[in-house]
């Protein structure tokens, strides 16, 4: 399944550490991050995320970046874009 992201972000310089830490630490099996992206000032950011469940993605995602932003989450149908999990 995929799952939207939208971040807003308080503290860009931490939000990008964090991301930056945990995509180096690897992902969990169970979970890719096919699409991230910000605005140029990285106070916005929308990510689709793969995996079993928006739960699942919500709790990657506030484990990491929880303390940089407020995050909306919610379940997307994607055209053109393959699923990487099996």
């Amino acid at each position: 399944m995929f799952v939207g992201v939208l971040h807003h972000i308080s503290d860009p310089e931490g939000f990008e550490a964090a991301e930056a830490k945990a995509l180096e630490q690897g992902l969990p099996p169970n979970i890719a991050l096919p699409i991230h992206a910000s605005t140029p000032d990285h106070r916005t950011g929308i990510c689709i995320w793969e995996g079993e469940s928006v739960d699942a993605v919500r709790e990657i995602v506030e484990s990491v970046v929880g303390p940089f932003s407020t995050n909306d989450y919610f379940q997307l149908e994607v055209e053109g874009l393959a699923p990487a999990l099996a």
